[in-house]
């Protein structure tokens, strides 16, 4: 299945796409639930795919409305979210037949009658400058802090962990100095940064806690082994491990929408 990643990612104009989804479904459950880092790296696998938000939630209302339409005991509940994922991405999947030839459609209509600047890319509207700042601040000190730790200096040198924060700050200076944010050329360079990033640090990580990890979402996704596509469930684990590694060196994903998480 595929839709238009890179842009929906930015033109959806949500940057709390994780909380929104984690408190619809705590909600629509009924019973407080800690929602794991299995759950995350599921939310994460959608964000990825390109599923709009208000197409998540209602998935996930369909799975839920499911759920208690049957017979069950009174304090029956799912204890994951992955009980909703096959209705999520059937509605992603109407989701896109449906808006299928629109875009083209209005980009065509809109092309015809709106002034040149009103389709310049760029204009999306996202957090405040001031913001991204912040984050993007507190992302280079976090990351060098990674100085302090001897083992990752020892494994993989300095020099990798140098130029992305190097990136960073240039980053940091241009989006300062120009007037108008452009939120999806920002999200994909920090989007390239991370995995720069997550590669360096998995290279300095202990290969014993790498395969606990593995063997950590391994068990948890067992359960859901056959009804996932083998793509979604690769792409799965490997959020998940990049999220296992990210709090081992307590360092946050460089992503902007990570910004309202």
């Amino acid at each position: 299945m595929s839709g238009s990643p890179a842009c929906s990612r930015i033109s959806m104009n949500y940057y709390n796409y994780f909380t929104e989804i984690e408190e619809h479904f705590v909600r629509r459950r009924g019973k407080h639930l800690y929602v794991s880092p299995m759950d995350w790296s599921l939310i994460a696998t959608w964000r990825d795919s390109g599923v709009p938000l208000h197409v998540a939630l209602r998935g996930i209302d369909r799975a839920m409305d499911g759920y208690f339409s049957k017979k069950r005991s009174r304090d029956s509940r799912p204890g994951t979210l992955f009980y909703c994922h096959a209705t999520v991405m059937e509605e992603y999947a109407g989701h896109l037949e449906s808006h299928l030839g629109e875009e083209k459609a209005a980009e065509s209509s809109a092309g015809a009658h709106e002034p040149p600047e009103a389709r310049m890319p760029g204009k999306t509207e996202g957090p405040a400058k001031n913001e991204i700042l912040h984050f993007l601040n507190a992302r280079i000190l976090e990351i060098k802090s990674l100085f302090a730790k001897q083992s990752v200096v020892e494994q993989i040198g300095a020099e990798g962990i140098e130029r992305i924060i190097l990136r960073l700050e240039e980053i940091a200076l241009s989006l300062d100095a120009d007037q108008q944010v452009d939120y999806e050329a920002l999200d994909r360079d920090l989007g390239i940064l991370d995995e720069s990033l997550v590669r360096e640090l998995h290279t300095a990580t202990d290969p014993e806690q790498l395969a606990t990890w593995e063997q950590e979402a391994r068990k948890e996704l067992k359960v859901y082994r056959k009804k996932l596509p083998k793509e979604t469930y690769q792409k799965i684990l490997e959020n998940y491990r990049h999220t296992r590694i990210r709090r081992h060196y307590l360092v946050g994903e460089l992503s902007l929408f990570q910004m309202l998480r």
